[in-house]
């Protein structure tokens, strides 16, 4: 019997991998199909739903016409929800088999994620994990477009996702290993903003630890952004300012052979919950079940920290 559609979800999945990309070839190369496959899917959805979608450029991929604009929102609606359908399947049936897409905040990723994939390799040989590292806003849209089933993050980024904590985790202050400040212990928030904090060129990180100056009644710091985490690290070591993180690592030598150490924080500042999001209902497929399983064996209890060492050194990463 047939169902009246006349077109697949691999035929969809052609057609906005295709739109994303801007390029045909490019599409295909991604989708592990050959560029003859890929255009004649997307040809013959253009056909079956009797509007022209891209416009082809010679030598310049292609584009989207009006048409193919509000159906690839639409396009990737229906696909997020057959991926929805699939992981609810898996978890009716304990599946542990196969690839979990898993979003990772970019400045938590070196200190978790090579940890975790040791361990799942360890406890779950069938389970692929193809993990992305991104900002807090960039993880928060592919958990909403189901590109990622999971995403490990700070409960002050996961928005409205339902959100796993699994620790609880203060804030302490990164300085050079010369600096003279916090040597005889705490050091306050204010004693600090005398010099330029660094931090990650993420507006919701950013506008988090303005959130932290005003708790403390402290004025914000000139600040000085970086892309990455280890720039951050590396910046930090040269004097050029300090640091507010939450993950610990014993790690001190940076990439750039500086050195920087931890000091506790003195402000009665909250704590942030350390922990996985998860799109309001979502079943959670059993693929998603064996992460959450890794994840709370690197942190077995609240305040215990990771079991696992981190890049980009080796060391103990703690709370």
């Amino acid at each position: 019997m047939s169902d009246g559609l006349g077109f697949s979800l691999a035929q969809l999945r052609y057609f906005v991998v295709s739109a994303e990309v801007g390029n045909i070839s490019e599409a295909a190369e991604k989708l592990c199909a050959s560029q003859s496959t890929v255009s004649a899917a997307v040809m013959r959805l253009e056909r079956q739903l009797g509007v022209q979608l891209l416009l082809r450029h010679h030598a310049r991929g292609v584009s989207l016409t009006p048409s193919g604009h509000r159906l690839l929102v639409e396009a990737r609606d229906l696909l997020g929800r057959a991926r929805h359908l699939k992981a609810s399947g898996d978890a009716l049936a304990g599946n542990v088999a196969g690839r979990l897409d898993v979003g990772f905040l970019s400045s938590l990723a070196p200190f978790l994620l090579p940890g975790a994939h040791r361990l799942a390799r360890r406890r779950y040989p069938d389970l692929r994990l193809a993990a992305r590292e991104e900002g807090g806003g960039r993880l928060a849209e592919l958990l909403r477009e189901g590109r990622c089933e999971l995403a490990v993050t700070y409960d002050f980024l996961a928005g409205d996702a339902r959100f796993h904590t699994l620790d609880r985790l203060p804030v302490h202050a990164l300085l050079a290993e010369g600096d003279p400040v916090g040597v005889d212990g705490p050091v306050s928030l204010a004693e600090l903003a005398t010099r330029p904090l660094v931090t990650l060129d993420d507006s919701d990180v950013v506008r988090h630890s303005e959130k932290l100056f005003a708790e403390a009644g402290v004025p914000l710091p000139r600040m000085i952004e970086a892309a990455g985490i280890e720039t951050v690290r590396g910046l930090v070591a040269t004097g050029s300012g300090f640091a507010l993180m939450y993950p610990r690592t014993e790690a001190r030598t940076t990439l750039g052979g500086g050195t920087v150490r931890t000091v506790a924080v003195a402000d009665d500042l909250p704590t942030v919950s350390l922990g996985v999001a998860v799109m309001p209902g979502l079943a959670m497929s059993g693929r998603g079940t064996a992460f959450l399983d890794v994840l709370g064996s690197m942190v077995p209890t609240p305040g215990a920290g990771f079991a696992e060492a981190p890049h980009p050194a080796p060391g103990r990463v703690r709370p």
